[in-house]
């Protein structure tokens, strides 16, 4: 099995332009907690990601106006934890504990998001009630880096 095959196939996305209070609307109408970042909607280049948690604690938490701010100022950019649609479940579950990150972007080789991979869609993969549990361990484990 692979990454396409569990995936949420063609995610809500947003552009680094979008407004926090938009990014916010577009989660909770989608029902999801995380929003790829990306170039234009023509390309679908992954920049950055934008979660629920990134929101709160690099904006509301400051104080920043979310009618105002962008994604772009609560984005993470840079070193981001992707998989290509033909990772094994394994090469997944990998990245997201090596990320330690509890959902991760399916991109393929020129970067265009395809699909997203929480862990929720992990658990569902897995038979053992063991493995799941060690899954979700390993993704929680504290760091001494800091946290959004």
């Amino acid at each position: 099995m692979q990454a396409r095959d569990i995936m949420t196939a063609h995610p809500a996305c947003c552009l680094p332009t979008d407004k926090l209070v938009s990014l916010a609307q577009k989660m909770r109408d989608t029902g999801c907690g995380l929003l790829p970042v990306v170039e234009n909607y023509e390309s679908n280049r992954l920049l950055g990601v934008v979660t629920d948690r990134d929101i709160v604690c690099r904006s509301v938490a400051e104080g920043t106006d979310c009618n105002g701010a962008t994604a772009q100022s609560a984005m993470t950019s840079g070193r981001l934890w992707t998989v290509l649609p033909t990772a094994s479940i394994d090469e997944v579950i990998e990245k997201m504990e090596e990320g330690q990150v509890r959902r991760i972007p399916v991109v393929d080789a020129d970067g265009q998001v395809q699909g997203i991979i929480a862990t929720a869609d992990i658990a569902l993969e897995l038979d053992e009630p063991e493995d799941i549990a060690e899954v979700f361990e390993e993704i929680s484990e504290p760091t001494n880096r800091p946290q959004a």
